[in-house]
């Protein structure tokens, strides 16, 4: 019925047309205003991701949409998705797409989670994603600013279980992944390589932090999670002298910022002893502690953990830490 085939380059004006689609680019949460040459750049780029990859959608051998996964991340488990119909003589298949994805995802991929996000106006989209299975997943919601205006963006989730156990758990298909390299299990030893960004306030860094944030394990500072307009002040105006994200082979994995007194904290988006001593170590090399300023600040680097975080407390105990206080919060 549906055939799926990897995006090429010479696929960059026919993405174009589709995406700039009034009945498309309504329903997406960002904007494309570049030529095809641009978009040829993107695709490329875009086979170079290990957390990202896409496919159009064929209907008895006409191209008839797009479909594509992202944030995937093999530790969590988890990904997240979007597609749209970009021939108009057959929008009326769209409800039929999403399951064959479902099974490549969940039986493929090895995920137990699928996350999805939709502007709060695009009910026909809700109400199928209800049909196949999906939650509401309120902490997720969020407002979006599109053209001046504001929209409410919400979150949903499918997990594997429920989809399997269901009326659509029987459809698969062949998704071809021949250009994309995942490297399934970017924490398979201590050597995976890891990229530090320097958040600039960019509305992606700022979307990746929020997420952080919402998922938060061991929160320390934050007793309730502040607005999205909060948050993006607070990013644009950051009191840190660094504020970095954490790439593994270009799948975020967390993020670490340092202060001015040498304080450091890291936020990971898995236990893993190997990433944090990794992470540390990274960081120890990349910069230095600032001076003593007796009374005010030591010349060392320290680390505050929350209560929970035994996995960060044995490594600092490894890398030969000494814990030099403990701190309470007075209520």
């Amino acid at each position: 019925m549906f055939t799926f085939r990897e995006i090429q380059p010479e696929d960059s004006k026919l993405l174009l047309n589709w995406r700039n689609l009034p009945r498309v680019a309504d329903f997406m949460k960002t904007e494309v205003n570049h030529g095809s040459i641009e978009q040829e750049n993107w695709i490329l780029r875009c086979r170079e991701r290990a957390d990202f990859y896409h496919w159009i959608i064929i209907f008895q051998g006409t191209p008839i949409g797009y479909i594509s996964l992202s944030k995937f991340n093999p530790a969590t488990k988890s990904l997240s998705w979007g597609f749209y119909i970009g021939d108009d003589e057959f929008t009326r298949m769209g409800g039929l797409v999403p399951p064959f994805f479902y099974g490549f995802c969940f039986h493929k991929l090895a995920i137990e989670r699928i996350d999805a996000e939709m502007l709060h106006t695009n009910t026909s989209v809700i109400e199928l994603h209800r049909l196949h299975g999906y939650s509401f997943d309120p902490e997720k919601d969020r407002i979006l600013s599109k053209k001046g205006r504001k929209f409410l963006l919400i979150g949903m989730y499918l997990e594997k279980t429920v989809f399997i156990k269901g009326r659509f758990g029987r459809f698969q298909a062949d998704f071809p992944t021949k250009h994309w390299n995942p490297k399934e299990n970017i924490y398979a030893s201590p050597d995976f390589e890891l990229r530090f960004e320097e958040v600039t306030a960019t509305p992606e860094q700022t979307e990746i932090l929020m997420d952080l944030l919402k998922n938060r394990k061991y929160p320390i500072s934050h007793k309730k999670i502040p607005s999205l307009k909060q948050h993006s002040n607070f990013v644009a105006n950051h009191p840190y002298r660094n504020w970095s994200i954490i790439y593994s082979n270009e799948i975020v994995i967390g993020a670490f910022y340092l202060t001015n007194d040498n304080a450091i904290g890291i936020d990971l988006k898995i236990d893993k002893s190997e990433v944090y001593e990794a992470v540390i170590e990274k960081i120890r090399t990349v910069y230095q502690p600032l001076e003593t300023i007796p009374s005010v600040r030591p010349g060392y680097f320290f680390l505050n953990l929350a209560p929970g975080n035994h996995v960060l407390a044995d490594v600092l105990k490894q890398l030969g830490s000494e814990k030099t206080q403990s701190s309470f919060r007075l209520c």
